[in-house]
């Protein structure tokens, strides 16, 4: 799973090329890409201000609330797996 959305990202335009330098560079590439990532971030807070940190933290509940019902819903999945089986 991974895998294929790491792919799919491959083929962003700009972002594809920075995440695939990244992937497969060394540890200046890694802190380069991270620096971008950061820099842009900035860069679209001082552009569009407080929006951006509100988009940016309803963003981040959003996985987090979905990192934690995946987590968490591992039993569930298991038993299912066992019952239709």
């Amino acid at each position: 799973m991974a895998s294929r959305l790491i792919r799919l990202l491959d083929y962003i335009p700009v972002f594809g090329s920075l995440l695939r330098s990244a992937r497969r560079g060394g540890q200046a590439e890694r802190f380069a890409f991270f620096f971008n990532i950061v820099a842009l971030w900035l860069l679209a807070v001082a552009w569009y201000g407080y929006p951006v940190l509100i988009v940016t933290m309803l963003t981040m509940t959003g996985l987090y609330l979905f990192g934690l019902v995946y987590l968490t819903s591992e039993g569930l999945r298991a038993r299912w797996r066992t019952r239709r089986s």
